[in-house]
């Protein structure tokens, strides 16, 4: 999920290899890896705040699966373990079956819900 690159300002901040790019997002999303090797995340999101810390770490499971080939994903399509799932209007024929993205029940986000507890 790219975004666009326009005039609005970001503040960027460096997590390893990974940067940190604060932007906009839709409508419940707290943050986003993205396939460029950043990481989005939403303005409201306190830095340094438990849910910044809790959103990074998760999201950073997310690329590192990216970087592994356990996961990917394009406009229409999710990759997890080298099958493809269909996404179209916010839902994944995952799986666990059609949830919507994010869905805690999806394997990958099981594994990254399971990574922001990791110290």
């Amino acid at each position: 999920m790219a975004f666009k690159l326009g005039s609005e300002k970001r503040g960027f901040k460096h997590s390893g290899n990974v940067d940190i790019i604060r932007t906009p997002l839709d409508k419940g999303t707290i943050a986003e890896a993205n396939n460029d090797g950043t990481i989005s995340i939403s303005p409201h999101v306190k830095p340094g705040s438990a849910l910044y810390k809790r959103a990074i770490k998760h999201e950073m499971k997310h690329m590192k699966d990216m970087e592994e080939g356990r996961a990917g994903y394009g406009d229409n399509w999710v990759m997890w373990e080298g099958k493809i799932y269909i996404r179209k209007n916010g839902m994944i024929d995952g799986p666990a079956g059609r949830l919507p993205e994010g869905h805690p029940d999806h394997p990958w986000e099981k594994e990254a819900i399971a990574a922001e507890k990791e110290k």
